[in-house]
């Protein structure tokens, strides 16, 4: 499936320039110019040929070739046709490109809600509280979840481990201060980061399934070890909410700040924890080992 703006031309270019510069060719407008006729002899680049006879016909310098272009980007830059498989704007990767999500306003994923969870039903959810969406071919995504978004809430920072290889992929989010390694507990070959989020980390938040991805690969069987979907990921999702506002009435509360929309725990969790309070429920909920543990 391709994205819907991506964009064919043929384009013209004189093999003979010091610079390359991409015309789109109008439709019907061939005849029209100079470079399409005789009138090309008297062309002050070709004059310059050696070799070179005028003759009837188009100029021998004039290159023809069909690009692709983004139609949403503000200014179109011409890839080769040939190389459109680099691109991912030719697969399902371009839903997750930020010209696409600005332009086309897909709007939410459609999803199910636990107690006012979103858990989209085209996710596989680790332990953890990562998500990861596969395509047919193997591309994968890979992010934070709802939950753990809900719990940390805006970030100021995001760095990340590594940027390729094969790697259980690591983003570093800072929170109120305080680092958190948040891990996708298995290994898959890193591709690609989300780096647009060392400038605006605000999508973790308001858009954590979408424009708020963080890994980019290619994923193996081992990727999808031990990871929920369906039916299963939402009666998980059920017992997490469960789980963490039993883990919240142990904490000292006299306001009753941390829960909210009818037992749902209040956005932005982290301000009103202090830290050591929110390394316990990081490690709790959101620690790597967290499958490890659970299988134990």
């Amino acid at each position: 499936m391709t994205c819907p703006f991506l964009k064919e031309a043929q384009v013209k270019y004189c093999l003979a320039s010091a610079v390359r510069k991409l015309i789109p060719i109008a439709s019907g407008g061939r005849a029209e110019e100079k470079c399409g006729s005789a009138a090309h002899a008297t062309c002050p680049v070709y004059r310059t040929q050696a070799g070179e006879l005028a003759g009837t016909g188009a100029c021998p310098c004039l290159g023809e070739s069909l690009m692709q272009y983004c139609g949403a980007a503000p200014v179109a830059k011409m890839v080769p046709y040939s190389e459109s498989i680099l691109s991912r704007c030719g697969n399902n990767r371009y839903r997750y490109c930020e010209l696409y999500l600005a332009m086309a306003n897909p709007g939410a994923v459609p999803t199910d809600q636990v107690d006012g969870i979103p858990i989209p039903a085209d996710r596989r959810y680790s332990a953890n509280h990562m998500w990861l969406d596969v395509d047919e071919d193997g591309l994968c995504h890979a992010g934070m979840d709802a939950f753990l978004s809900r719990a940390l809430g805006p970030a100021e920072r995001v760095s990340f481990v590594w940027q390729t290889g094969q790697h259980r992929a690591t983003a570093v989010i800072t929170v109120n201060g305080i680092d958190h390694d948040v891990v996708f507990p298995n290994p898959f070959l890193l591709t690609n980061c989300n780096l647009y989020l060392r400038t605006n980390p605000s999508p973790l938040t308001s858009d954590p399934y979408t424009g708020g991805w963080l890994f980019e690969g290619v994923a193996t069987p081992e990727t999808t070890e031990h990871l929920l979907q369906g039916a299963a990921a939402r009666d998980w999702m059920e017992h997490e909410q469960h789980r963490i506002n039993e883990f919240l009435q142990q904490l000292h509360d006299p306001n009753a700040r941390f829960a909210a929309d009818g037992g749902t725990f209040v956005h932005s969790l982290s301000r009103y924890l202090d830290r050591d309070q929110m390394l316990a429920l990081f490690h709790e909920f959101f620690s790597p080992m967290r499958g490890k543990r659970d299988q134990s």
